[in-house]
């Protein structure tokens, strides 16, 4: 029987990859976009006939390919366009759907099945209103795919609890192109450089942000692992592979990520070091102490360290505005919004077309590098409630996790999950999809039985 299957499962990619080749060859489809449909069409039968190895499989797609998933767009209609992101999204939908009435999942019966779904509400009943229908239904796609992900991997987690585990292997396999890629950035100088004139090592991600979110991830995964590992040898890679994570964050020049590593590792320490935490505070203080002698008050205080770019990300700017001060610029500007419409706001993803209103500078970012903010001007009181009641549940539920089995895994995970949703206030998470797929599948690994 098993045998069969298998032999469907090649038949059946075998013809759909010949049909897919054959309409590429036709309608003289670019190479980026060939290869993100044959991708799609590979991942139909995995979803049909390895469902549980699809839904892993998708994880590791979605981290090698982001830099293009998010780029490219697809015109559907003439009625709106869609990234490979948004296609993906859709697959998932699609496929969440399938296995949920196929299965007979009880949704209702899913942690967090109702503040997941009074949020979904919130955003999907703001399509009615919203002052950009196109980026709206974009985004409205984007939730949904990760609010089906989770409640059908939370199914699969409980119902293979022997095959759980896979899914830190899949996270594996998710790191090890976009680290490789990342790794090459910082030798050969090929980093993405922006308006600060700064490489900055972005992986195979759309942004140096997004490539660094998804690094404090797979940090907090890894070490975790590295605490519970048994293996010596595996062990010692284990501690390489952190620290090559460490050093990929640190190029990055993602400061949110640098300060949200700063506080894992502050936590970690004082879990684990806890008799020496005192000390390790100690050091910290007497080497802030004699930098600041060093940098003041020999021929060093000559130097000028904005030549190195890592300090410099810190203390300058390479415009007539700090990173803070801009942010609070743009959130000041853009609070009129907010008392035109607090209640329901003016539709989800509008934020940026409602900016584009007040800027004149074509160079000005459009982002609110501030989610809770964002969703405040999008969804209005009532959806960002909606939001932060999600949050506070999911943490709860993680927390909750720990204290009936004592295990440091939950605790270490619930800082670093926290630690996300706060950078997540001086940041854009929301727009980063491979990050919230990976996150909201390993929330339900968590929280599952």
């Amino acid at each position: 029987m098993k045998s069969n299957k298998n032999l469907i499962f090649v038949l059946f990619e075998g013809m759909l990859f010949i049909a897919t080749l054959f309409f590429i060859i036709f309608t003289k489809t670019d190479i980026i976009s060939a290869l993100g449909i044959l991708i799609i069409c590979l991942l139909i039968p995995l979803f049909i006939l390895r469902p549980y190895y699809g839904m892993l499989f998708i994880l590791i797609i979605r981290s090698a390919t982001d830099v293009y998933t998010e780029n490219i767009f697809i015109n559907v209609l003439n009625i709106t366009e869609l990234n490979f992101s948004s296609i993906l999204g859709i697959l998932i939908i699609l496929w969440c759907i399938f296995i949920i009435l196929k299965e007979g999942i009880n949704m209702k019966k899913i942690p967090l099945f109702l503040p997941w779904t009074l949020f979904m509400i919130s955003a999907s009943c703001s399509l009615i209103y919203t002052v950009n229908f196109s980026d709206s239904i974009r985004m409205l796609t984007r939730l949904l795919g990760i609010y089906f992900l989770y409640f059908v991997s939370y199914f699969y987690f409980t119902t293979y609890k022997n095959k759980k585990n896979n899914l830190i292997k899949a996270v594996f396999l998710s790191s090890i192109l976009p680290i490789a890629f990342g790794i090459y950035q910082i030798i050969l100088s090929r980093g993405f450089v922006g308006p600060e004139n700064m490489s900055r090592v972005y992986g195979t991600f759309a942004h140096p942000n997004a490539f660094a979110f998804n690094l404090f991830f797979f940090f907090v995964v890894f070490f975790i692992q590295y605490i519970y590992c048994q293996k010596k040898d595996y062990k010692k890679l284990l501690l390489v592979y952190l620290v090559i994570l460490l050093l990929l964050i640190l190029f990055t020049l993602t400061r949110s990520v640098w300060m949200g590593i700063s506080v894992l590792i502050l936590f970690l320490l004082f879990l684990y070091k806890r008799s020496q935490f005192p000390k390790y505070i100690l050091a910290l203080v007497t080497i802030s102490f004699l930098f600041v002698v060093i940098i003041n008050y020999t021929p060093l205080k000559y130097y000028d360290f904005n030549d190195i770019k890592f300090v410099r990300r810190l203390t300058t700017s390479e415009t007539t505005l700090s990173s803070w001060q801009w942010r609070n610029k743009m959130w000041q500007e853009m609070t009129s919004y907010v008392y035109d419409s607090p209640i329901i706001g003016y539709g989800i993803d509008s934020y940026k077309t409602l900016r584009e209103k007040q800027i004149k500078d074509a160079y000005e970012s459009t982002y609110a590098h501030n989610d809770y903010f964002r969703l405040l001007i999008e969804l209005g009181v009532i959806g960002l409630l909606l939001y932060i009641n999600l949050i506070f549940q999911t943490l709860k539920n993680i927390f909750k996790k720990f204290l009936q089995t004592k295990n440091y895994k939950y605790l270490i995970s619930f800082i670093g999950v926290l630690i996300i949703f706060l950078i997540s206030s001086v940041d854009n998470i929301l727009d980063t999809t491979s990050l919230l797929w990976i996150v909201w599948v390993y929330i339900a690994y968590l929280i599952s039985d």
